[in-house]
């Protein structure tokens, strides 16, 4: 039985600016089963909010 509630495959977020481009996100993968808990830390910046 697949009991994955939430998936993430090689995600990958990059700001364009005019000075260059950032990476927010490198190539995440993750997957979430039904009963776990997942948090997502790190410094500020480092691109938690952009993943979700």
């Amino acid at each position: 039985m697949n009991n994955i509630i939430a998936q993430l495959d090689d995600v990958h977020l990059i700001y364009h600016e005019p000075r260059g481009e950032t990476e927010a996100v490198g190539g995440i993968s993750l997957s979430v089963h039904k009963g776990e808990f997942v948090s997502i830390v790190g410094p500020s910046g480092c691109g938690k909010t952009s993943l979700l």
